[in-house]
């Protein structure tokens, strides 16, 4: 047997003759404190499989990707983490498996016939380059962007003649979008307009030379009755390929089965899970909890520890148990009020995973004179600060010469990213102006 398999969420599995190498397995628990749950059953012998991988390679620190309960699966493998400032997750787990950080851009063999290679951006997340037999190449992104890789995996795999892209697609959900504005209205997301992503797949596939695409990194289903509300927006699986017309490229099904041998591909098609919604208390949640002063405390000494949120924000305010409990940061007019219970935000806030929070989607977050947690709050406080551990002025100085000296296309996709994001916040996307920019950049 050589070839690959796709599981669950984000999970891929290699196959050598056996099983050698699985990737962010998510098995068991419902992360985001109970609000993300499984939508598609994971079958035993894909457990097996996972279980009896050489290798595991960890992406990230989002817990859909590294899922604790998921933990007793690994013990017989040799965990692979990416070479990500901090070290945070390596830290970790080099605790408590037998561990290796895989330095960027750098393969690393395997099995006979597959290697690899690893790419550690600097938004906390990675893309892994699988080569299998010199033949067939997967370029799992993810959740993440390949932020100061993307030109170096373009040209590493585009001579390769079975080209598979694995990325996170999706109308726009796996985020933080229980949005409110200053008179409490709903703000709709993104997610709301159900775009169809036929013409984004054909945009990535082309952007990266891929051949091939498989949804991946999507699928979960919200779990609790206080978030249960945001199913709406996500991506039905048989909606992935709406408005796909390229005769030269495949959208493959969501689960299935590569065989390397005889190039091609068996879909796996997961039987629903049952839907049993779960409530706050099972969770230790009871939004009438009230935070103690020690707990007010350690609240304030985290958001204090974010250098940078003063330069933007003058307040971030949390309304637990009815108590509200302001943190100043400065004067400015700018306010994140944060309506949460008690547990799950002090557990976030000793453990530092205030995304979890986030992206859970049953804290309710209101926005007062700004119009979003991008990019000032979202990534300074989860990624740079809580999984990079990097906080104040100087950290984060260090923090991006790693991502400079380590990266071999951080000036270009800094470049890249900073000019999309003048174009969107300065013209609207539906000129001329805007598409003939955008088009002349993609040449670029």
């Amino acid at each position: 047997m050589l070839g690959f398999e796709t599981v669950g969420n984000a999970t891929l599995t290699v196959f050598d003759d056996g099983p050698v190498l699985s990737t962010d397995p998510w098995i068991d628990g419902t992360p985001y404190f109970g609000s993300w749950t499984h939508p598609y059953e994971i079958s035993e012998a894909n457990i097996s499989n996972i279980i009896n991988s050489k290798y595991i390679w960890l992406s990230h620190g989002h817990p859909d990707h590294i899922d604790s309960k998921s933990y007793k699966y690994l013990h017989n493998a040799i965990i692979l983490i990416p070479d990500h400032f901090g070290d945070r997750i390596f830290h970790y787990f080099d605790k408590h498996f037998e561990c290796i950080k895989i330095k960027s851009n750098t393969w690393f063999e395997i099995s006979k016939n597959v290697r690899i290679k690893s790419f550690a951006d600097w938004n906390q997340d990675a893309a892994l380059v699988v080569e299998i037999q010199k033949k067939d190449c997967i370029c799992n992104m993810n959740d993440g962007n390949l932020l100061g890789w993307k030109p170096t995996v373009k040209k590493l795999i585009k001579n390769y003649p079975n080209r598979f892209l694995l990325r996170l697609m999706n109308w726009g959900d796996a985020d933080m979008i229980n949005l409110y504005d200053e008179n409490d209205n709903f703000i709709k997301p993104e997610a709301s307009k159900r775009v169809p992503l036929g013409p984004s797949y054909e945009y990535h596939m082309n952007d990266m030379g891929c051949n091939f695409a498989i949804p991946f990194s999507t699928f979960h289903r919200y779990n609790r009755t206080d978030s249960e509300k945001m199913n709406k927006f996500i991506t039905p699986i048989d909606s992935h390929d709406e408005n796909f017309f390229n005769e030269n490229k495949t959208i493959l099904q969501a689960h299935g089965f590569w065989d390397s041998i005889k190039g091609d591909y068996t879909p796996t098609n997961p039987r629903n899970t049952e839907i049993m919604l779960a409530k706050p208390e099972d969770f230790g949640d009871n939004y009438s909890d009230q935070l103690d002063n020690n707990e007010k405390l350690l609240l304030k000494k985290y958001f204090s520890s974010f250098e940078h949120l003063k330069n933007f924000f003058g307040c971030i305010v949390f309304k637990v148990g009815g108590e509200e409990i302001s943190i100043k940061l400065s004067d400015r007019d700018e306010l994140i009020y944060f309506e949460a219970p008690r547990h799950s935000l002090i557990t976030s806030i000793k453990h530092e995973i205030f995304d979890d929070m986030l992206i859970g989607n049953f804290m309710k977050t209101k926005l007062i004179n700004c119009e979003s947690l991008y990019p000032n709050f979202s990534p300074y406080v989860a990624k740079y600060g809580d999984n990079g551990l990097a906080k104040s002025q100087l950290e984060l100085k260090n923090y991006f010469k790693y991502y400079k000296l380590n990266s071999a296309d951080y000036w270009r996709d800094l470049l890249s990213i900073n000019t999309e994001n003048f174009l969107r916040s300065h013209i609207s996307a539906d000129t001329i102006i805007y598409k003939g920019l955008k088009y002349i950049k993609n040449k670029l």
